[in-house]
């Protein structure tokens, strides 16, 4: 689907648990525009349906999850999702990438059910976000947030949709994960966790 709303002046994108409604909400204060967390929009409507085992929601109509979105931006918000198929062709494409064992110990410690956990480590370790971002806007950048702090982050994201300086960043997280051994403590996991 095509949005015929007007462009939103930022896509902030990335895997659950990178940050994305963090600095959404800070790039919107500053920019004095409206944070729009899809998640949000999208938690009240038909178009989404609770998996408990998860502890989430998945899209169960997505054309129609995406003309609620595209009505809820206006022009020059700050959009947050990691479901690029909802978003409205913005100005700048953000996607924040984390190595995949920080993203894995931090959603643990967040309570999340272990299947939930790996799927988002894998979709990190398998740049699923990115591609799909790269392939609907070649334009899009990706920032590593890793070894950077909360506020060196932001200023990354500032610049690049308000100044236009974009940090693109090469991440290579499947031969990082086999390099460091956590490749084969996630398959393992995986197996053991289907097995289970």
């Amino acid at each position: 689907m095509t949005c015929a709303a007007p462009r939103p002046k930022a896509l902030i994108t990335g895997t659950p648990g990178v940050g994305k409604t963090t600095h959404c909400r800070k790039l919107a204060e500053v920019l004095s525009t409206r944070c729009v967390t899809v998640g949000e929009v999208l938690a009240n409507t038909p178009y989404v349906v609770y998996i408990p085992e998860l502890a989430t929601y998945e899209i169960s109509d997505l054309a129609r999850a995406a003309e609620v979105v595209c009505r809820a931006v206006a022009p020059g918000d700050v959009v947050d999702t990691h479901v690029v198929e909802l978003s409205p062709d913005p100005e700048a494409v953000v996607v924040l990438r984390k190595a995949p064992d920080v993203l894995f110990r931090e959603l643990v410690d967040r309570g999340w059910p272990l299947k939930k956990v790996l799927d988002n480590v894998w979709a990190e370790m398998l740049d699923v976000v990115y591609v799909k971002a790269r392939e609907r806007w070649p334009w899009a950048v990706q920032i590593d947030v890793t070894k950077r702090s909360r506020d060196e982050t932001f200023e990354a994201i500032r610049r690049c949709v308000v100044g236009g300086g974009c940090l693109d960043e090469a991440v290579d997280w499947l031969s990082y994960a086999e390099r460091s051994g956590f490749l084969e403590f996630i398959e393992r996991l995986s197996r053991w966790g289907r097995s289970s």
